[in-house]
Formats: C-alpha cells, structure tokens, sequence
C-alpha cells in the first residue's frame, strides 16, 4: 500500500512536472529516486516554461521577462537571461540543497 503511494505521488510530480515545461519522465525518475516531499519542493521552485503556438511556429515564453523566443535558444532575445529547461542536473543541486538544509536541521535539534 506504501508503495502504491509512493508511486502515485511521483506521478502526480511528474504530471506537474510536465505542465510547467521540464517533461514528464525528469520530474517522476527524480521523485522516486529522492522522495516525493524533495521532487515537490524542487519541482516548484523550478521556472515554468510556457510553449505558445503562434502564426510562424511554436515559441517559448522567457519565464523572466515573458517575452516570446525560439524553442531551441537557451538565452532570451529580449533581456538575455538563460531560459533553458531545467536539466537533471540543476534538478540535483537543488536537492543537494534541500538534503543538505535538512541534514542542518536534524543536526541542530539534535545537539539542542
């Protein structure tokens, strides 16, 4: 029953995480590997990117300015921020600092 839970909560981050623009499979293989309680936190801390479909192709929107750009860029036309999609990569530093906060945590309220 645990289990099932388990998974189900993984897969309702991986749906969330497919609706804020990083893709399905990163945000449930990172869910079930670090937890749901760290996917859910890294997950929405994560920039949404927004795909539009317009008259001369589908565009990305920059989660900074909300510009529209190409799909394939990974620096905005308008302000020239990075707008890339999150990789799994940027999603394991932020776990790094999730992990590392909670270890800090217990660390403290132990010793007190």
């Amino acid at each position: 029953m645990l289990f099932l839970v388990y998974v189900s909560l993984a897969v309702v981050l991986a749906l969330w995480s497919r609706k804020r623009g990083h893709g399905f499979w990163l945000g449930f293989w990172y869910s079930v590997v670090l937890t749901p309680a760290i996917g859910l936190l890294t997950i929405a801390l994560t920039q949404q990117v927004v795909f539009v479909d317009t008259g001369n192709g589908i565009k990305r929107s920059c989660p900074h300015c909300f510009n529209l750009t190409a799909p394939n860029v990974t620096f905005c036309d308008f302000c020239g921020r990075h707008i890339a999609r999150q990789t799994v990569k940027q999603f394991l530093q932020l776990a790094e600092l999730f992990v590392g906060l909670v270890m800090t945590v217990l660390l403290v309220r132990v010793v007190i």
